[in-house]
């Protein structure tokens, strides 16, 4: 082998693996069947097809507990493409998954046929009205918008603790909030015009004057089957009520019914429907969004409480003082919270009972300011507050740094708990909602039914708007941990609906987690109505089959996906994709996320598979060659994993030691190298 040549042999796994059931099988080792991928690669071009088994896997994971390993991947450039996509699939039967950053926390970034990757050629903004509007492409990060608002003194609504990943298509798809939307500053209520294409290939500009009648010249059969579901649900009395109370409160499960008691037209319908519609009815290719005054007078404190119920019972106070963010987190989050860089080490020493409010208002100016002190400070009097470590305060601060610091810790909720987690198990994220006066009860009895269920689970939310998070551990290589689980979901969406008619989806959307509870939550005769409006927009069934319907009840525990372990620096990664973004070479090959899932395939196969040889093969150059090793991906990272130190690694066992020498002599030595290659390269000229 010459000098300095890469050993592939050297990464195969060794003791380490430990082959699982849910490993991709030896026949997918040659990657996209045929005739799919030539059909493809002729309609598209070869540059936008990835075809080989390492594409397929990397594209296989998202920020959710499920895996599901698609057919082909495409990247599509524009709406031409986009449509051409949409036709083939019409035309062979087959289906479509539309994925962006791949920070879904239920799966709905993932398909088992064609995967559309459309974070890569869809970024950028235009500023409208000097900031009053904004045209965004579905790539574009929220980080990305509001950063280019700022200087306009406006922001976007919708405020996901994943702004630094996720992406415009996806917030709008799922109708993501976050922690001060609420359910009035949402994308439903902010968006003010959607282009997308529908199933069909039609294309909608929702902000042309000539819609509906472009529209109606196109798609007739659907213009008049939604405006006859309008005319039904509007004839219903009880149903139409309770529509709008189910959206009183945050709710992402199931499809937008009040679209139809809020639109007029068959246009202004489907805007609304496609919000929080996961990329079962259309492709969103641009979305204007009215944006929001940036309040620059900010004063926040992080109150801690002797309890959960005690954090919760002081949210309703706050809310009534003005507060424009409740944010609530349990002992489990605070300590986890100690991997965050800026987080207090004496926080792990917190008792498992102390929770903590992080309590923000918002003013335009000082005066506005001060008024919301005085009545925040009147809230803080009549609490019973601890100081459990030396770093609480228990004030409000308008140091900036501070403040960061407190949002930091939060915003780090999943990635840092699930961070913590026991090394190989999979991470379960859910979300719910109940009226904010009943969010005590309800933490008591998520508590109580995690302890009969056998999980510690960590809890923080939104409280202000009575929403709350939680995160399971289990290990989904064991059967009777899936049982578990799946007892534990049961009783969960029983106590949520039956208890405190709450929402099993606030701001997550249904995803495949909370499918099968559908019903459940709306009951049949709405259930009923999603159903029918599916088959109107998607007659053929083209658009992600079984991510916000589907009949099986077990069909939140199909692709559950196992997490071998890894090299111990990239262990803890629950693949949540916050560091893509940062990544040099994540358009080029693969991200930091990516390297790591291709790497516990290699742990999932026994040795010598053919799908081993063939995520070997291409490991060299996707992963290791082309990282950067900057360790940028760690800043990013909320617990701190290093990517680059890892490819580094990888880099040295691929030479042997005395490569390694004559590698670190060069270096040494680099002047007279240097000198030497210029007068070769001189001399090359010359003759």
């Amino acid at each position: 082998m010459p000098l300095l040549e890469p050993k592939p042999e050297a990464l195969r796994p060794g003791t380490m693996r430990s082959p699982t059931h849910d490993r991709v099988p030896d026949e997918q080792a040659p990657g996209t069947p045929e005739p799919l991928r030539s059909e493809l690669t002729d309609l598209l071009g070869p540059q936008k097809v990835l075809w080989k088994i390492s594409d397929l896997v990397r594209y296989a994971s998202d920020a959710s507990p499920y895996r599901f390993v698609p057919q082909v991947v495409v990247v599509p450039e524009d709406i031409d493409d986009v449509s051409a996509i949409l036709s083939y699939a019409h035309g062979k039967g087959r289906n479509i998954v539309f994925r962006a950053a791949g920070t879904s926390l239920n799966g709905q970034a993932q398909g088992e046929d064609i995967l559309v990757d459309v974070r890569h050629h869809w970024a950028g903004i235009e500023v409208l009205d000097g900031g009053a509007r904004a045209r965004i492409r579905p790539g574009t990060t929220i980080m990305r918008a509001n950063a280019t608002l700022a200087r306009h003194g406006r922001l976007l609504g919708p405020d996901p603790a994943s702004a630094i990943a996720c992406t415009i298509g996806g917030v709008v798809a799922n109708n993501a909030s976050g922690m001060t939307a609420g359910t009035s500053r949402n994308s439903y209520r902010t968006v003010s015009s959607l282009t997308f294409v529908l199933p069909g290939g039609t294309v909608v500009d929702t902000g042309d004057p000539s819609a509906d009648e472009d529209l109606a010249h196109a798609e007739p059969q659907l213009c008049a089957g939604l405006l006859a579901l309008k005319a039904e649900i509007e004839a219903d009395a009880g149903l139409t009520a309770r529509i709008r109370a189910k959206y009183e409160i945050k709710n992402t499960n199931g499809y937008r019914l009040d679209a139809f008691l809020d639109g007029t037209t068959p246009v202004e319908i489907l805007r609304g429907l496609m919000v929080g519609s996961e990329g079962t009815f259309g492709f969103i290719s641009e979305v204007v969004f009215d944006t929001l005054p940036l309040d620059r007078r900010v004063s926040t404190a992080l109150l801690f409480f002797p309890s959960l119920t005690a954090a919760a019972a002081a949210v309703p106070l706050f809310n009534e003082a003005g507060a424009i963010a409740v944010e609530l987190m349990d002992g489990n989050t605070l300590r986890a919270s100690v991997s965050v860089q800026g987080v207090p080490a004496d926080w792990a020493g917190l008792p498992k009972e102390t929770a903590a409010l992080l309590v923000e208002f918002r003013a335009p100016d000082e005066e506005g300011q001060e008024a919301y002190e005085r009545a925040a400070a009147g809230v803080v009097r009549r609490l019973e507050l601890v100081r459990p470590v030396t770093s609480v305060t228990n004030e409000f601060t308008r140091d900036a740094g501070t403040i960061s610091g407190y949002w930091k810790a939060r915003k780090a909720f999943v990635t840092a708990v699930g961070g913590s987690r026991p090394s190989g198990t999979t991470l379960i994220t859910e979300d719910f909602a109940v009226p904010p006066s009943r969010l005590a009860d309800a933490c008591e009895a998520l508590l109580a039914l995690q302890a009969e269920h056998g999980f510690d689970a960590a809890v923080a939310g939104h409280a202000a708007h009575g929403n709350l998070h939680f995160l399971l551990a289990f290990d989904a290589a064991k059967p009777s941990d899936v049982d578990r689980y799946a007892a534990f979901m049961a009783d969960f969406c029983r106590l949520t609906v039956e208890r405190f008619d709450g929402s099993l989806k606030a701001e997550h959307a249904t995803g495949r987690n909370i499918a099968p509870f559908l019903e459940l939550e709306w009951g049949p005769r709405a259930t009923e109505l999603m159903w029918r409006t599916k088959q109107l927009i998607d007659p053929d069934g083209v658009l992600a089959p079984r991510i916000v319907l589907d009949r099986d009840p077990k069909a939140h525990l199909r692709g559950l996906k196992t997490i071998p372990r890894v090299e111990p620096v990239a262990d803890p990664c629950i693949e949540c994709g916050f560091c893509e973004p940062t990544c040099p070479s994540h358009d080029l090959t693969t991200s930091p996320r990516q390297r790591i899932v291709l790497r516990r395939e290699m742990m999932r196969q026994p040795a010598g598979s053919p799908v081993e040889t063939g995520l070997l093969d291409a490991y060299g150059y996707d992963a290791v060659d082309t990282c950067a090793g900057d360790s940028t991906c760690k800043l990013a990272c909320p617990v701190g994993i290093d990517t680059g130190a890892m490819m580094k690694a990888f880099r040295h066992q691929r030479h042997s030691p005395r490569e390694e020498r004559v590698a670190a002599l060069t270096a040494k030595n680099f002047r007279a190298v240097e000198a030497a290659a210029r007068l070769a390269v001189a001399a090359a000229s010359r003759i």
